[in-house]
């Protein structure tokens, strides 16, 4: 559903791009595009890299499941 209004947005501002060449509907059609690419998974995934102190290993001991979420979290793009 979500891809199928993105498409009706998409198609209002890309009219009014190309129609007008109306330099704001541009950016709007190229930010429907970008979400439409996030959102049907289109885009390469984005590399995440953590690191320690000095840049070293990040060191996981003793460690409780809330903590670990905590550790997984930072690492989710999304935040989910």
């Amino acid at each position: 559903m979500e891809a199928d209004r993105l498409d009706r947005l998409f198609f209002v501002a890309y009219k009014k791009a190309v129609r007008d060449q109306d330099l704001a509907a541009i950016d709007r059609t190229l930010r429907i595009m970008e979400r439409r690419a996030r959102l049907l998974g289109l885009d390469m995934p984005v590399r995440t890299e953590m690191s320690g102190p000095d840049g070293g290993p990040v060191q996981v001991e003793n460690v409780t499941v809330d903590e670990l979420d905590a550790l997984i979290a930072l690492t989710d793009p999304d935040g989910e």
